[in-house]
């Protein structure tokens, strides 16, 4: 009998590891695919692996379910929250709009299988658990220390409502991505961040405890 695999997930693309990386990379664009085409709900792991020219056995060793396959894919397609500390903190923020939320949202691929993933998660209560916690609350924490920078050195007010700060950017780049399509570009998202730091949500003095300092 053969040797049972379970893909490793690395990133080196040489030595005895370059057929296990090629192999996840096939795998997840066929999970995006899939995704695009049956959406969620009508996409199985068997159709994976065919597409992907994997063993079935193989893909259900590395990937438990399709949940956790589909949030692989997903995360495939994320670039890093960018954290660096540059001391300009209009780039800062520039960069988490644009290399955190505009890279994804404005990605042709994205925008064909977001219509689809968001479908099914008004169906699905586990899938739309598991993309919040494991992929936008890692995010949103990593982009809340950008904005808590900016509120430390004074560019933004103490009392700034950073959730909502974030959700307004990454709502108003998803509508326009399911619904027309299209991205952000640069001249764009300057302007949001602009208009960011010029006036940002805030919380009322009840809110954050600052009445009774007064």
């Amino acid at each position: 009998m053969g040797t049972k695999r379970t893909l490793q997930n690395v990133v080196d693309a040489s030595g005895p590891h370059r057929r296990d990386l090629e192999a996840r990379k096939r795998i997840l664009a066929a999970t995006l695919e899939q995704l695009e085409e049956r959406g969620y709900s009508r996409m199985t792991i068997e159709q994976v692996a065919v597409s992907a020219k994997v063993g079935k056995a193989t893909l259900y060793r590395s990937w438990p379910n399709k949940a956790a396959l589909v949030l692989d894919a997903v995360r495939s397609r994320l670039k890093e929250v960018p954290t660096a500390e540059t001391g300009d903190t209009r780039d800062e923020l520039l960069s988490v709009a644009k290399q955190a939320l505009a890279s994804f949202f404005g990605s042709v691929q994205v925008q064909a299988i977001l219509p689809a993933l968001v479908a099914d998660m008004s169906q699905n209560p586990d899938l739309r658990e598991q993309l919040r916690e494991e992929v936008i609350e890692p995010r949103r924490a990593r982009s809340r220390t950008v904005l808590q920078r900016a509120m430390d050195r004074g560019d933004l007010p103490e009392d700034t409502d950073v959730s909502l700060a974030l959700e307004m950017w990454a709502g108003a780049m998803m509508f326009r991505s399911v619904f027309y399509g299209d991205g952000y570009d640069d001249a764009t998202l300057a302007r949001m961040v602009d208009a960011t730091l010029a006036s940002p949500p805030r919380f009322d003095a009840e809110d954050t405890g600052l009445a009774d300092d007064a």
